[in-house]
This record gives structure tokens, C-alpha cells and sequence, in this order.
């Protein structure tokens, strides 16, 4: 016999009604007053811009449930853009595509030991490689752009139905991830980060899940590097750029929480899709794209001042009622089995 759904459960669900019907919403508004918004270029265009920034959010989604943030993904794709487009040349497509997968998972092992073994919290640690990784894209290249002839397949290329290869990639990501948040990954993911703060990285285990996870993570930023570099067709130091933000807004709303503890694959995607509809909108109206920044920026803080008085009213009243099978963690996560 099924549980009964918890409030958990239930925040969840509504989490996932809102985004839908706010994702709908922009939809429709967009489609009935902008006359190219509908037509099937701009339409993959949308899924294209989608596929780039899920790639990264996906894993993303996992690190957060397990109370960690990675805030170095944009730097990290642009770095691994220069390095792929400065190393072709010499050593050949293949070595410098292997090259820059293992930069990424490079960058990810350094974030996981700065955090698990040098304890530092990490958006300070991640904010740091972001820039340190920022600084080398625009020193190794002296600030110019790498051309990379013959490289333009894994962005451009259409080989089913006129769907990108950017596309493929993301929803075969999107599919293991959902399962992955339903399993043994999700759960575990979930019970890291519920515990308390101070205890989070105490065990071997934790710090090596921890560790993983953000291997994962550099290595998706890796993957939508690649992508960028193929689809611009130049490995550009300032590629990558926001990204962080966008991931980090679309992992808040979907129901993550910095904390820990809590964090939805399907809340996250629809969160992306709401976000790119309105941006993709917006530049067909020929509106300033320094507002679609505004748009992320008072997205992320409504999702942040959504947060706080949830994990303040989860305290109190886990405080009066004491503990029980629904109660909050000492840190104000959730219980690590609510579905993602």
C-alpha cells in the first residue's frame, strides 16, 4: 500500500503547477503577439537554448539536493571552449576533445577536494574557480577568440526529424535523470544533504558522493563548452557567461533549496522552459537583452525569498511538534525521500 502524499509531496506537485501554467501562460501571450514566435525555426531555437543550459542544470539539480552549489559551470564551459580550440591545431580534433572533457572533470575533482577536504563552503570555493577559470580563458588566448574549422557537427548537426544533436544529447540526460532522482542516486543525494551542516562531510562516504557529484558537474559544463565551441565555430573566451545564474534560478524554482535536502529533476526542466520562453520572447520584440537579465536576476531572488520563509516555518513547527516521520532536518532540509 502507497504512503500518503506528505506536504512535501504536495509543494512539489504545486511547484510543478505553477511553473507549467506560468510556462503556458508566457506561451500563449508570446505566440498571439509576435508573428514569428510559432514557426518551427524559432521553435527549435527555444529547445536549442533549453538543451545547453539542461545539460548543466541537471546535475546541477543533484549537487543542490546534496547541499552543495557550483557557481564555476560557465567559466569552466568557456575555459574548456579555448582549451579545445587552442590544443585542435597540434594534436588533432580527437586528443583536444578528450583533452577538454578531462579539463572538465579535472575542475570538478578540484571543486569536490576544495570543499570536502579543505571544508570550504561552496559557493565560496566555486565563485573562486569561477574566476580563476575566467581569468585563464582570457589570458591563455590573450582575450581573442579561437577559430575551429571542422568542428561544427555536434552543435549544428540535425540527423532526426531536423532535431540538433544538442537536443538528442540533452533529452537522453534528461530521461537518466529523472529516473536517477526516483532511485537509489536521488535518495542518496537527498539524505546528504538533509543531514546537519556541520556533520554533512564527516563521513568517507559523504565526501566521496560529494566529490562525485561535482566530477559530474564539470563534466556537463564540459559538454556544453563543446557544444558552444562547435555551434559558434570559434572557442570564445567570454562563452559560458551566465550561465551559472540561470542554472542556479532554475534549480531554486524548480524546489531546490540551498540547504540541501530537496530538489526536483522535472521542477528544474519546466523552470528552464519558463525561463527561455520569456527570453526568447523577449528578443523577438526586440527588447533589450539587458532584460532578460532582470528577468533572471528578480527570478532568483523571488525564488530565494520563497525559501526563507519556508525553512523558517518548517523550524517552528518541527520545534512545537517535536520529531516525527515529516519532520524537517536540523538544517531545515526535507525528508530525502520525497520524489524529485
Amino acid at each position: 500500500m502507497m504512503a500518503p502524499p506528505t506536504s512535501r509531496d504536495r509543494q512539489a506537485v504545486l511547484t510543478r503547477v505553477v511553473l507549467a501554467a506560468a510556462g503556458l501562460a508566457a506561451f500563449v501571450a508570446f505566440a498571439a503577439t509576435i508573428p514569428y514566435f510559432l514557426t518551427v525555426d524559432n521553435m527549435v531555437n527555444l529547445v536549442n537554448d533549453v538543451a545547453l543550459v539542461g545539460i548543466v542544470a541537471l546535475p546541477a539539480t543533484f549537487l543542490m539536493m546534496s547541499g552543495q552549489v557550483d557557481l564555476s559551470v560557465g567559466a569552466a564551459a568557456g575555459f574548456v571552449g579555448i582549451v579545445l580550440a587552442g590544443t585542435a591545431p597540434d594534436s588533432g580534433l580527437l586528443p583536444a576533445v578528450l583533452l577538454a572533457i578531462a579539463t572538465g572533470a579535472l575542475i570538478g575533482v578540484v571543486n569536490g577536494l576544495l570543499v570536502t577536504e579543505g571544508e570550504v563552503n561552496s559557493i565560496a570555493a566555486t565563485f573562486a574557480s569561477m574566476a580563476l577559470l575566467r581569468g585563464l580563458a582570457y589570458l591563455v588566448p590573450s582575450g581573442l577568440a579561437i577559430a575551429l574549422p571542422g568542428f561544427r557537427s555536434l552543435g549544428t548537426l540535425r540527423p532526426i526529424l531536423g532535431i540538433a544533436v544538442p537536443t538528442l544529447i540533452f533529452a537522453a540526460i534528461a530521461l537518466v535523470a529523472a529516473v536517477l532522482s526516483r532511485s537509489a542516486v536521488g535518495r542518496r543525494s537527498r539524505e546528504v544533504g538533509s543531514m546537519p551542516a556541520a556533520e554533512r562531510l564527516d563521513g568517507p562516504g559523504e565526501r566521496h558522493w560529494v566529490i562525485a557529484l561535482f566530477v559530474v558537474s564539470g563534466l556537463a559544463a564540459a559538454l556544453a563548452g563543446l557544444i558552444r565551441t562547435s555551434q559558434l565555430g570559434t572557442g570564445l573566451p567570454t562563452a559560458g557567461i551566465g550561465i551559472e545564474l540561470t542554472v542556479v534560478t532554475a534549480v531554486l524554482l524548480g524546489g531546490g533549496h540551498l540547504t540541501g535536502g530537496r530538489g526536483s529533476v522535472g521542477g528544474t526542466l519546466l523552470a528552464l522552459l519558463l525561463m527561455s520562453i520569456v527570453d526568447n520572447g523577449l528578443s523577438l520584440a526586440n527588447v533589450t537583452p539587458y532584460a532578460g537579465q532582470v528577468f533572471h536576476a528578480a527570478l532568483l531572488l523571488l525564488a530565494l525569498v520563497v525559501d526563507r520563509p519556508r525553512r523558517r516555518s518548517r523550524t517552528r513547527s518541527a520545534a512545537r511538534s517535536g520529531p516525527g516521520p515529516d519532520a524537517v532536518r536540523p538544517n531545515g532540509a526535507s525528508d530525502p525521500r520525497v520524489p524529485g
